[in-house]
């Protein structure tokens, strides 16, 4: 299993509705996308984040489905505008020395295919893990 997991923390100019629809939109994805097997959104506690989302997809098709899904990418666009604080990252049992290199590889190819949704992750204040390069 493969575990893709994102970390916000909204601006100050976002309203309670903006917020509400972002969360919705994770939620939306847990929901419609059917490489995703369970999913949760919620509040962050006990981390420097106010709100983060878990998604556990079988394999690394699953995470590229996930990647790539039309749902994704609507919530990219609802919600990236609104973050202050980003971090995104997997986590997996599969003891495969290369998984890293391969996810990573993922999120590049999926940043190639969507360009806009790569410049609008750059453009996230404070951004940390997969996706765009240093």
């Amino acid at each position: 299993m493969i575990y893709h997991i994102a970390r916000a923390t909204m601006k100050a100019t976002a309203t309670p509705e903006q917020i509400e629809a972002a969360l919705e939109g994770w939620r939306n994805q847990g929901r419609s996308i059917p490489a995703v097997k369970s999913f949760v959104v919620g509040r962050d506690h006990g981390g420097d984040y106010e709100y983060s989302a878990v998604f556990a997809v079988e394999d690394l098709g699953g995470l590229f489905a996930y990647l790539t899904h039309p749902t994704t990418y609507q919530t990219d666009h609802l919600g990236l505008d609104l973050v202050e604080r980003l971090e995104i990252f997997d986590i997996s049992d599969d003891d495969d020395p290369e998984l890293n290199a391969k996810i990573q590889d993922l999120h590049r190819r999926r940043n190639e295919l969507n360009p806009e949704v790569a410049g609008m992750l750059a453009d996230v204040p404070a951004y940390s893990g997969s996706g765009v390069d240093d």
